[in-house]
Order: C-alpha cells, then structure tokens, then sequence
C-alpha cells in the first residue's frame, strides 16, 4: 500500500508518503529523512518542566519493567537506557541493584538528567558514542526506534551492545494491533517525521532477528503498542 501526499489533492509535498510492507505491513515513510533533517526537527524538543514533574512517576513504571527482565536475566548486573532522555529507565535500574548507563543524543535532556540522576552514568550521543567494546546485560529501549532513519543499523548497534545472553526490551507503536484505528491517518502514532516507521510485531521480529537476535518475544498489551524481549545468544 501507499498513501501518497499530493497524488488527489495536488498540493506538492504536502507530507512525506506512507508505504506499507506487503509481507510484515510495517509501514515506514518514503523518502526516509535523513539524519541532518531529524536534527533540524528535533533541535525544537527538551525536556520540559511538565516533563520533569511526572520523573519519578515514569521512574516507578520502568522500575517495574526492570523487575520483570531480572526475572528474565537472573545475575543481570549492568543496564543501558538507549534514547534515555533524562533517564528515569536508568535510575529505575539503579535503584534496583544494576550498575546504570545511559545514552541520549539531545544536550538539554542529558544535563537535566544528569542533575536529577547523579549516580547515573550519561553519555551524550549514540550507541557509537560508548567505550569501544562495552556492553550491557539489560538494554532498554521505550519508544526509541520508531524515530530512527535507519532501524536494522540501529538494531545491529544494539546487538553489538547485547553481552552474551543478554536481553534487549524495546517498546513501540503497533500497526497492526487490533485497537489500531482503522483509518491510519486518526492514529495518533502516524506524525512523520517524528516517527519514520511503524511497526507491526511480525516486522520487529524479523528486524531483530536479522541483526543478530537469537529470540523475540511479545508481552501482552490492550493499547495499540508494542513491548518486545530479544535474547541474544551467549556467542
């Protein structure tokens, strides 16, 4: 499928074109933007004072998620908040015993982060912006790789970050999940191009197993989302 931009209403570039994956229906924008144009879109977001009021909310509800993946990872001792904003998934895994790291690209939210989370380890930028080698028992992702141009380079990235039988937990919007509204356009999820792609749970699956993931799992979830454990293997 594709929903073009100014094919009926005529007015050129009106909005990027959806296009849909005839095998998995992810659905991905065309063309991709690129990183120089994300930068210039994302430069207008921070981390705002009612952002930072609901931290120690959003601490409590990754501290839950972080439980749940020890259950998953017994003997998990290091943990890495991928897209962590201020971080609230790190000091969720700090206060839970893990030795936490954090890395996020926008300057503004890192340094807020920093003052809130002073015993969290932030490094400012990518995952290639990490000690050379390092890598984590736990990776977290929460609404991280719908935003990214280039999803299975990102994917690999996290694999390389995976030790050995670690786990990556990564959540993002469903397509295809049944409380999806039916016409794409009212889904709240589809604003390009803050969200490149949309994927659905068969689509992840494959993007993560063709970075390197051994096992993809689901847990269940009545909003139009996803919630997904990848294990790498101990190789």
């Amino acid at each position: 499928m594709r929903l073009a931009a100014a094919e009926v209403c005529g007015v050129a570039a009106a909005a990027p074109d959806l296009v849909r994956c005839l095998a998995c229906e992810t659905i991905g924008m065309a063309p991709v933007p690129t990183n120089d144009q994300l930068a210039v879109f994302y430069d207008r977001y921070h981390a705002t004072d009612a952002f930072l009021a609901k931290a120690e909310r959003k601490v409590a509800r990754a501290r839950r998620r972080v439980r749940a993946l020890r259950l998953l990872k017994p003997g998990a001792r290091t943990f890495l908040d991928v897209g962590a904003s201020i971080g609230t998934a790190a000091e969720a895994a700090r206060r839970a015993g893990l030795e936490a790291f954090a890395v996020e690209i926008d300057e503004d939210a890192v340094a807020k982060g920093r003052a809130l989370f002073p015993d969290v380890a932030f490094t400012r930028g990518t995952l290639d912006d990490l000690p050379a080698g390092a890598a984590y028992d736990l990776l977290y992702g929460a609404e991280v790789i719908e935003h990214v141009p280039d999803p299975l380079g990102f994917a690999r990235r996290l694999f390389e970050r995976t030790a050995p039988g670690g786990l990556l937990y990564l959540t993002t919007p469903d397509a295809g999940h049944p409380r999806r509204p039916r016409r794409l356009l009212d889904w709240h999820s589809v604003k390009p191009p803050e969200h490149v792609t949309l994927f659905t749970r068969s689509g992840l699956r494959a993007l993560l197993c063709r970075a390197g993931y051994d096992r993809v799992v689901f847990q269940p979830y009545l909003k139009p989302g996803i919630r997904a454990v990848a294990r790498r293997g101990r190789r």
